[in-house]
């Protein structure tokens, strides 16, 4: 019989990659807010910021503002906060705004990276290449979209992958994020991709971003526990989708995800009910359709 893990660690991507395509400009007190109801209901990690071009994602605009308002409550409180940086200019302003932990964002599909960044991944890679060498005393995270597969129907070569992932370590990244962006793989294709890559990296160092596109987030989740995955990417409501992905939904909810495990007796650390208190409450403020199964079974009620 497969022994699962005692825990698991479900990173709160909500703020970031949940907000980051909302419809209206969601006010910066409002964020601040809610960032601090997510540490409330368990987060230890999250993905709470990009520092991008204002024009290009205006409800980034805030950044400095946001971080600077949760800061001090996420170190009371012992959760980590990231921040996404494309760039040196973000990396310098990730440092500035105090955060330890930044994201880089690498496309293994050649033609979502074109449409994501507008850079051939080579381009890509050479430029996250630098960005490691500047960004001493940050812990780097290195995300893979499109890992078990694209949406555009180019092939992802898994040499391809591992060769990414080698050089990464090797510039001083921390951790490796695989992401099944389009939502489009299933239980069988993951387990497949997983087990290829067990054979090069430390799952220890690896965690998981799911799409529920078609479906069949949790199944995939389940499948990478099985697989010895133990860090979970998720986001409250299940907000989120990428905007360069037509059709793509967003991650797995939180709250769906700690049902799951918590029924498996897999200990998150978070209070079920208090997320979908909290998912409930922000959906009505900030007027947000919320899809997690979890939040619009209990809004019913």
């Amino acid at each position: 019989m497969l022994t699962l893990p005692e825990k698991v660690e479900i990173i709160e991507v909500c703020p970031r990659d949940g907000w980051q395509n909302h419809k209206t400009l969601i006010p910066t007190e409002t964020k601040i807010k809610y960032i601090k109801k997510m540490i409330d209901c368990g987060a230890r990690k999250m993905d709470v910021t990009s520092f991008v071009n204002p024009k290009a994602v205006p409800q980034m605009a805030d950044a400095f503002d946001v971080v600077a308002g949760v800061s001090d409550y996420a170190d009371e409180k012992g959760c980590r906060l990231s921040g996404l940086a494309l760039n040196q200019k973000g990396v310098d302003n990730a440092r500035k705004a105090g955060l330890t932990d930044i994201s880089f964002v690498l496309s293994v599909s050649e033609e979502h990276n074109l449409r994501n960044s507008k850079r051939t991944i080579k381009e890509s890679l050479d430029t996250f290449l630098k960005l490691a060498d500047s960004a001493e005393g940050l812990a780097i995270t290195l995300a893979l979209p499109c890992v078990f597969g694209s949406p555009f129907g180019d092939e992802i070569p898994m040499k391809r992958v591992t060769d990414i992932i080698d050089k990464a370590f090797a510039a001083g990244v921390t951790e490796i994020g695989l992401a099944d962006t389009a939502g489009i793989s299933t239980p069988g294709h993951t387990r497949e991709v997983l087990q290829h890559l067990a054979g090069f990296v430390d799952f220890d160092h690896v965690s998981i971003h799911l799409h529920d596109t078609r479906g069949m987030g949790l199944a995939n989740a389940y499948v990478a526990l099985e697989e010895g995955i133990t860090k979970f990417d998720a986001s409250m409501g299940a907000m989120g989708g990428c905007p360069f992905v037509p059709g793509a939904k967003g991650n797995i909810g939180t709250e769906d995800l700690i049902n799951m495990f918590e029924q498996m007796g897999v200990a998150t650390g978070y209070d079920l009910q208090m997320v979908i208190e909290t998912a409930v409450e922000m959906g009505r403020e900030i007027d947000a359709e919320l899809v997690s199964s979890m939040t619009r079974l209990c809004a019913q009620k």
